[in-house]
């Protein structure tokens, strides 16, 4: 990631980023179901092709640099074992179950000047979310 890039990856509205992880999985989801041969013929991942829905979504670059940096950092959130211990990611037959705090903490969460999402940031901000929604709830 060069500097200028580093620069641009500021937070997002939670909204904005399950909006994009939806249509993340949905262009991957419709890329399975897709003729493999001609997917393959056209040398297009399913990852970029996913990219690329999510930038049509979303045109303004800053944004979309945002959001793109944490939807490509979102399998790394989905195999965290603090997460899992936490009960914030479940892994099952069924899928995967990842609760609104998560999601609502990597709209905020900061990354390093490496590119490198802050795991010790993003674990309080899952915390904070958590039980800021908790709360909500009680209400």
């Amino acid at each position: 990631m060069s500097a200028t890039a580093e620069d641009k990856v500021g937070p997002v509205k939670p909204e904005r980023l399950h909006q994009a992880l939806g249509i993340y999985q949905s262009a991957l989801a419709a890329k399975e179901e897709s003729d493999a041969d001609e997917a393959a013929a056209a040398g297009e991942t399913a990852s970029h092709r996913a990219i690329l829905a999510v930038r049509r979504e979303f045109p303004d670059a800053g944004e979309f640099q945002s959001l793109s940096v944490r939807l490509l950092h979102f399998t790394e959130i989905l195999g965290d074992k603090k997460l899992v211990k936490w009960g914030m990611v479940t892994h099952s037959q069924g899928g995967i179950e990842i609760h609104d705090a998560v999601v609502n903490a990597l709209a905020a969460a900061p990354f390093r000047k490496s590119g490198v999402l802050d795991k010790v940031a993003f674990h309080a901000l899952v915390k904070a979310e958590y039980n800021r929604l908790e709360a909500e709830e009680k209400k």
